[in-house]
C-alpha cells in the first residue's frame, strides 16, 4: 500500500526574511500571467520564480526558464535565503479559511510517497493528464532536481485515527506561519523523532491514496525517475528520485472542500434564448426564479439553496440567460444519460453533473464540436458564482450554467475503479501554498 517517508525539506531562513507572506505563492497551474507578474515584484525572492518562471524571446536549450529556475535554487541555497532541515521530518499542516463566512480547518501532513504505477497501485488519479504541461514540469524537475510543489493526496480514515495524532503537534508554536492573498492561514509544525516518524508511516501503511491535485506533476516525477533510472543503471526503488512530496489529508476531513466549476458559454451562432430554452425542456424540469433589482440578493440566495437541495435527489443545473430571471433545470428521468452516455462508464459517473451539462446541454443541444480550435475561447470555467452573473449580465457570454459541488464519496468511487473524472468536475479549496516545504532530490541518497 502507501509507503511514505520523512525527508530533509528545504524551506526559507525566517532569520533572513521575517515575513514570509511576500514569499509565497499559489501553484503554478492556477497563475494568470497578471498574477505572474504581481508576484515578481512582490519580492525578489518569491517562489513564482522556481515554479513558473517567465519566458523571453530570446530563451534558448542552454538559457530557459528551467535552467534560470535551477541556477537561482542554487543560489537561494549558497547564500542562505533557503535551508535545509539536518533532520528528516514529517509536516504537519493546517490551512484555516472561510467560505461565505463559514470557518474552516483542514489538517494534513507533507511527506515523501514512494512512487507507483498508475494502472495497477493503490495511488489513484481521478483527472485525466496532457502531454504539454508533463513536459514542462519534467524539464523543471531535469534541471533542478528538486520538487517545490506538493502534490495533494487524500486517504481513507473513518476512525481519523492519524488527524488526532497530528492535532498533538498543532498544539505548539508553529515552525512557520504565512497568509495568502486569499486570507487563508497556512500553518507547518515539524515531526522529526523517530518514534513518532514511525509512527506516521505505520497509520499511513494500509492507506488508499487518490490524487486531489498534481496529477501532471505525479506522472511527471514518474517520467523523471525513469530519466534517472537510465542514467545510473541501478534501480532498487529506494532511490530518492523515486520518491514525490505529497501533501496528505483524510478524505472524510471536514475542512476537505470542493467547490464547484461553474460554465459560461459564448460564440453561440444566432443564439435564441425562447428556441434554447424549448429545447431544454426536452431534457430537463425548468422552474424559473424572477427578480427585480430590489429582489436580486435575496433570490440569488434562495436560487443556490434550492439548486443544491435539487441536486441531492437527481442530477439539477442552474442556469442563467440574464434578464433578470434564473432556471433550475432537474434531469426528467436519470435513464436519458445510459442512453447518451457510453455504457462502460460507472453508473455514477454518467449521473454526474458535470457529464449531464457537456453531454445534454454542450454536445446535444448546442452541438459545441470538441476539435473546434476556438473552444477554449468559447467556454469558460470559474468557481466564482459572482464571476459569472456578471459575464452574463455585461454580454460577455451568453449563457451560463452553475452546478453543484462533486461530492468527495463520487470521486473516490470513481477513481477506485480507474475511472477519470469529466473534464473540469472539481475545485479542491483552498489550494496548497506553495513556497512553505520544497524537497531537494539528492540523486545518491536513499529513503528508506
Amino acid at each position: 500500500m502507501a509507503k511514505t517517508f520523512p525527508f530533509n525539506g528545504v524551506f526559507y531562513n525566517k532569520k533572513k526574511i521575517k515575513n514570509l507572506n511576500k514569499l509565497m505563492s499559489q501553484p503554478y497551474d492556477v497563475i494568470s500571467p497578471r498574477e505572474q507578474e504581481e508576484l515578481y515584484t512582490d519580492h525578489d525572492y518569491n517562489v513564482i520564480r522556481l515554479i513558473l518562471g517567465k519566458e523571453f524571446a530570446g530563451d534558448t536549450e542552454f538559457n530557459n526558464k528551467y535552467v534560470r529556475a535551477a541556477t537561482y535554487f542554487e543560489g537561494l541555497l549558497r547564500h542562505e535565503i533557503l535551508l535545509q532541515d539536518k533532520k528528516p521530518a514529517y509536516y504537519v499542516y493546517e490551512q484555516t479559511f472561510k467560505i461565505k463566512n463559514q470557518k474552516f480547518k483542514r489538517l494534513g501532513f507533507i511527506g515523501l510517497l514512494r512512487l507507483e504505477e498508475l494502472s495497477k497501485s493503490k495511488v489513484y488519479p481521478h483527472e485525466s493528464t496532457f502531454a504539454g504541461p508533463k513536459s514542462d514540469r519534467l524539464q523543471l524537475m531535469l534541471q533542478t532536481n528538486a520538487q517545490f510543489e506538493s502534490i495533494f493526496g487524500m486517504y481513507l480514515d473513518k476512525k481519523d485515527k492519524l488527524t488526532k495524532f497530528l492535532k498533538k503537534f498543532a498544539k505548539n508554536k508553529p515552525f512557520l506561519e504565512a497568509k495568502d492573498k486569499a486570507g487563508t492561514i497556512h500553518r507547518i509544525w515539524k515531526i522529526d523523532r523517530k518514534a513518532a516518524c514511525d509512527k506516521v508511516a505505520k497509520e499511513m501503511k494500509d492507506k488508499w491514496v487518490f490524487i486531489a491535485d498534481g496529477h501532471h506533476r505525479y506522472e511527471a516525477t514518474m517520467r523523471y525517475r525513469d530519466a534517472m533510472k537510465d542514467k545510473t543503471q541501478r534501480f532498487s526503488e529506494d532511490e530518492s528520485y523515486n520518491h514525490i512530496m505529497m501533501y496528505f489529508t483524510n478524505a472524510y476531513n471536514k475542512g476537505l472542500v470542493v467547490l464547484p466549476i461553474h460554465r459560461m458559454i459564448k460564440g453561440i451562432d444566432n443564439f435564441d434564448p425562447l428556441l434554447f430554452s424549448f429545447q431544454i425542456h426536452e431534457y430537463f424540469d425548468i422552474k424559473p426564479f424572477d427578480f427585480t433589482k430590489r429582489t436580486k440578493d435575496k433570490v440569488t440566495k434562495k436560487f443556490f439553496k434550492e439548486l443544491a437541495k435539487e441536486g441531492k435527489s437527481r442530477p439539477a443545473l442552474g442556469m442563467y440567460l440574464g434578464e433578470m430571471k434564473f432556471y433550475i433545470l432537474t434531469l426528467k428521468d436519470p435513464k436519458i444519460m445510459d442512453d447518451l452516455v457510453d455504457s462502460n462508464k460507472p453508473k455514477i459517473w454518467r449521473y454526474l453533473e458535470p457529464t449531464v451539462v457537456q453531454t445534454i446541454i454542450m454536445d446535444k443541444i448546442l452541438k459545441l464540436k470538441k476539435d473546434d480550435p476556438a473552444l477554449n475561447q468559447r467556454i469558460k470555467y470559474s468557481h466564482d458564482e459572482e464571476e459569472v452573473l456578471a459575464a452574463i449580465e455585461n454580454g460577455d457570454y451568453q449563457v451560463g450554467f452553475f452546478l453543484n459541488p462533486t461530492k468527495i464519496d463520487d470521486i473516490i468511487t470513481i477513481a477506485s475503479k480507474y475511472e477519470k473524472m469529466p473534464q473540469k468536475s472539481t475545485f479542491f479549496y483552498p489550494k496548497l501554498l506553495s513556497g512553505l516545504v520544497m524537497n531537494k532530490i539528492d540523486l545518491g541518497e536513499r529513503i528508506a
